[in-house]
């Protein structure tokens, strides 16, 4: 009777381990992706959480003080997406400055729900007018 108890308890702590892990590991893969590459398949996308880089578009930042709301366009120069972010920006966050934010797509409008500034010793903004390379982007941002 005893060996009959344990083994059953033995199987459901089994089982329920197995569908922790099971979940953990099917829920924890968060994409990185251009916007160019989710302009080209959206519905591979939905309903999944993904982390969106490209260079923050000048002239489109908009940050609420009081309701600490920033809004601002991402781009890669092929394709662009509007932002919302709640909270405060990071220090580094300005306009032509490489982002990556993880978050969700609703209708339209990425809404990041963490905010990543990318950079490295030897980043050098395109110049104006000059088109981005878009691999060398990708490269920098991952």
């Amino acid at each position: 009777m005893r060996k009959t108890a344990y083994a059953v308890l033995g199987v459901a702590v089994l089982a329920v381990a197995g569908i922790l892990l099971y979940k953990a590991l099917n829920n924890s893969p968060v994409y990185f992706v251009l916007p160019n590459e989710y302009a080209r398949d959206p519905q591979g996308f939905a309903g999944r959480r993904i982390r969106l880089g490209g260079l923050v578009e000048p002239g489109t930042v908009h940050f609420n003080d009081k309701t600490l709301m920033l809004t601002f366009t991402i781009t890669d120069s092929i394709k662009s997406y509007p932002v919302r972010y709640q909270g405060a920006p990071p220090d580094l966050f300005k306009a032509n400055q490489g982002v990556v934010v993880e978050g969700t797509f609703d209708k339209g409008t990425f809404v990041g729900d963490q905010l990543l500034i990318k950079h490295s010793s030897d980043y050098r903004p395109p110049k104006p007018g000059q088109p981005i390379d878009v691999n060398m982007l990708k490269k920098t941002l991952q």
